[in-house]
């Protein structure tokens, strides 16, 4: 019996509610009379969890968290139509989450741009490995192609880095080989100077990754990271190019949001996961920190810079074409997964094709020969405001 389910006091003879508080609770009182204020009914907080690895569900305020700051989150995220899921962990518990109609946990969505932060991770592995043996290596050593051209002197942080001089605007995702048509891509500019977001620059992970460890790039991603931080590797999809021979790796990884969640993990806290050091913590730190204004290794730093405004929170991510998005805030260990509603069968494989890619495009509207305005996606500074007292 607790307090709350007394019978109200005002019906009650005063003899009868004093002996019935006094067994609950012990109420106060002064000379045997009863006298004195009646007892508050309180509800104790809902007890603190330790941080953990599970993703287990918890209460908001379990965390210390106001459930109203979490549904602002999520509210804010679900302004845009096209979102199909949005996932929030807070020191490896799950204190939010929301689904499209139709759609819960256990549905897929794909990455786009998301990969690239994926297999510079594997880089960092390889290099605690030491495949490779610095950062500040020429990548020429492991890509024989450059061997005496323009381009022997990049080196594998310029890649990380998006300063590997090779320009924006490029056919791949429409080529057959991709690989080969990275390795051949012009340089147009010095490497090590000026940052350029390049898709062919990323897919230079790739070659680097299966000469410099001897295992194609998805299986070195399986092995050294996925697995271990307990993703089911059977119940993903890993893109090849047109050749269905290689893996890409400037986008193509479809995962669950929770999935996506344990990657955000490991980069929220250190490379570390539940005890094993799985990427050395000076690679992970770099990654984050701006090595240009706003660019990390292959993560975007969602700084001053980035959004041209004074921004509360440091905060890092991993993004993806149609609004696919890791957020990573290490100081507060939190990170939060946003995903768009995704159209592909796994029964049609991931060999991409015309007729067969990771269709995110039909629901923000932006397919090809699509008519009407593009579903738009929320703002990104206004989210980092209403992520800021959930840190607190």
């Amino acid at each position: 019996m607790t307090l709350t389910s007394l019978p109200k006091r005002d019906w009650l003879p005063n003899w009868i509610t004093i002996c019935l508080c006094s067994l609950v609770v012990g109420c106060g009182g002064g000379g045997g009379g009863g006298s004195g204020s009646p007892p508050v009914a309180t509800n104790p907080p809902p007890q603190a969890l330790a941080p953990g690895w599970s993703l287990d569900r918890a209460a908001a305020a379990q965390l210390d968290v106001s459930q109203a700051e979490v549904d602002a989150v999520l509210n804010h995220i679900f302004s845009d139509a096209a979102v199909q899921s949005a996932m929030l962990v807070k020191d490896g518990y799950i204190i939010g989450e929301r689904y499209a109609p139709g759609a819960t946990s256990e549905n897929i969505g794909t990455s786009w741009s998301v990969a690239k932060s994926f297999y510079s991770a594997a880089i960092g592995v390889a290099l605690d490995e030491n495949w490779i043996l610095s950062l500040d290596q020429p990548a020429s050593d492991y890509l024989s192609e450059w061997v005496g051209t323009d381009k022997e002197a990049i080196t594998i942080r310029n890649i990380l880095e998006m300063r590997a001089g090779l320009p924006a605007n490029s056919s791949i995702y429409s080529e057959q080989d991709q690989t080969a048509y990275a390795l051949g891509f012009a340089k147009t500019r010095q490497e090590g100077t000026t940052f350029v977001y390049s898709n062919p620059t990323s897919q230079l992970f790739e070659p680097l990754l299966l000469r410099a460890t001897g295992l194609d790039a998805h299986s070195y991603l399986r092995d050294k990271i996925l697995t271990p931080i307990g993703i089911d590797t059977n119940q993903i999809g890993m893109w090849f190019d047109r050749t269905g021979v290689n893996p890409i790796t400037y986008f193509g990884l479809d995962l669950r949001p929770e999935d996506l969640a344990r990657f955000g993990i490991l980069f929220a806290r250190g490379g570390e996961w539940d005890g094993q050091q799985l990427i050395s913590q000076s690679y992970v730190q770099q990654s984050l920190q701006a090595q240009s204004s706003v660019y990390g290794f292959q993560w975007w730093v969602l700084n001053d810079a980035f959004f041209g405004a004074v921004t509360p929170i440091s905060v890092s991510a991993a993004l993806g074409l149609d609004g696919q998005k890791i957020y990573v805030w290490p100081e507060e260990d939190i990170v939060l997964v946003v995903q768009t509603i995704y159209a592909h069968n796994a029964n049609q494989g991931y060999t991409l094709s015309d007729s067969n890619f990771p269709n995110t495009c039909t629901a923000r509207n932006s397919c090809p020969g699509s008519t009407g305005a593009e579903v738009p996606s929320f703002d990104q500074h206004a989210l980092m405001l209403l992520l800021e007292p959930i840190g607190d």
